[in-house]
């Protein structure tokens, strides 16, 4: 976006918070910016319904669940103007039911299944925590989120391998305690499927990625309870579709592989 229109457009998105005067930009083309990329400041101090609004296109007459960025009590973000070509995003959207019918496990759930389950794994759609992980590590792992970190690398595999069908795998460990203590840490594994189309100076991509959380929950003496009982497994996985047109050029694109 050139200077001028960086100026015009907070002219107008202060004028939108003021009064509620909605935001008409000019594109070159003459005709009125009627979408928006909501960008955060991608820090710790970034709302969670902020991070999962965080690089999608929004319409000024459609606003998000969240309201328009700013709108929201000390909210930092901002909408950019959308320009096809010349504005990026990149955002990944569940795509399976994160809902459960199950209880959900507590602490000393997780404890009784060590002493009395015999070693027998368990899910995390039955033991009542799927939503709650993959959220935690879509939104709010570190002070971005998982999805956000992983537009970055879909784009910086998108770059290297050029237009047409690609795939990318990934995996780390995170940690999952504030979900429960008895979480700690998991590991979560995934594949992204998809297809990158050449748009000049942009690449259009879309696909889905799948997600693979694994971890064993061991002997838990280190908060004082007795000795015996069965390892056990946890798993779970889940799907999200991916869409984003970034830059080819890596040094002017706002998503690309940092270390």
């Amino acid at each position: 976006m050139t200077e001028m229109s960086t100026k015009e457009y907070r002219t107008a998105f202060l004028e939108y918070l003021r009064r509620g005067t909605p935001i008409r930009l000019a594109t070159k083309e003459g005709h009125p910016t009627a979408l928006y990329v909501w960008r955060s400041l991608r820090d710790g101090k970034v709302r969670s319904s902020h991070r999962e609004n965080d690089g999608r296109l929004f319409a000024w007459d459609n606003p998000p669940a969240t309201g328009h960025p700013g709108e929201d009590y000390n909210c930092r973000c901002e909408a950019v103007p959308y320009v096809p070509g010349e504005t990026e995003f990149a955002f990944h959207e569940f795509s399976t039911s994160l809902a459960s019918s199950a209880d959900r496990w507590t602490d000393r759930d997780f404890f009784w299944h060590f002493y009395n389950g015999k070693g027998r794994a368990v899910t995390l759609l039955e033991i009542g925590h799927l939503r709650e992980i993959a959220e935690q590590y879509a939104y709010n792992d570190g002070a971005e989120g998982a999805f956000r970190r992983l537009s970055d690398q879909i784009a910086s595999k998108a770059r290297a391998e050029g237009a047409g069908a690609f795939t990318y795998d990934f995996g780390f460990w995170y940690a999952f305690g504030s979900v429960d203590f008895s979480h700690g840490n998991g590991t979560v594994n995934g594949l992204f499927s998809g297809v990158a189309e050449d748009r000049g100076a942009t690449y259009a991509i879309r696909g889905d990625s799948t997600f693979w959380f694994s971890d064993i929950f061991t002997n838990p003496l280190g908060i004082g309870w007795e000795a015996g009982g069965t390892a056990y497994a946890i798993t779970g996985d889940w799907t999200a579709r991916f869409e984003a047109e970034v830059f080819k050029d890596e040094a002017r694109s706002d998503f690309y592989l940092r270390g």
